[in-house]
């Protein structure tokens, strides 16, 4: 079995690797794999946009408790729902890639084990 397992490690990729003998990865490590992959420069953007978003909300609430005309006050309500929107939306878009990386780590450890029950297969 360990011949095996020496040719299956071979003929995977460097960063198949590094999957494959690591365990199930944490949050952080979902975050972050989501920064290294093809999408990064959105992710690096939504992540902006989101800090952003988060500082004009927050000074909507401020200038909400601030004013002192019904008019003033829907206006900054209405600004605060927009931008508590907006990070909800950006965070949802956020989760799904974490979720994407997700699901792609595990169609990997799939493709691993049809490779090695194809190999035992064609050992018989």
């Amino acid at each position: 079995m360990d011949n095996l397992d020496e040719k299956i490690r071979e003929a995977l990729q460097a960063e198949d690797r590094d999957i494959f003998e690591t365990g199930e990865p944490g949050l952080r490590e979902l975050v972050a794999e989501t920064f290294r992959g093809k999408l990064r420069f959105f992710t690096w953007m939504t992540w902006a946009i989101t800090l952003v978003f988060f500082v004009l909300q927050v000074w909507s609430a401020v200038l909400f408790f601030q004013s002192d005309n019904v008019e003033s006050k829907l206006l900054w309500a209405t600004a605060f729902l927009f931008f508590a929107m907006g990070v909800g939306m950006l965070k949802v878009w956020n989760w799904m890639q974490m979720d994407k990386v997700s699901v792609l780590r595990e169609i990997k450890r799939l493709e691993l084990q049809v490779a090695r029950m194809s190999a035992t297969r064609d050992q018989r």
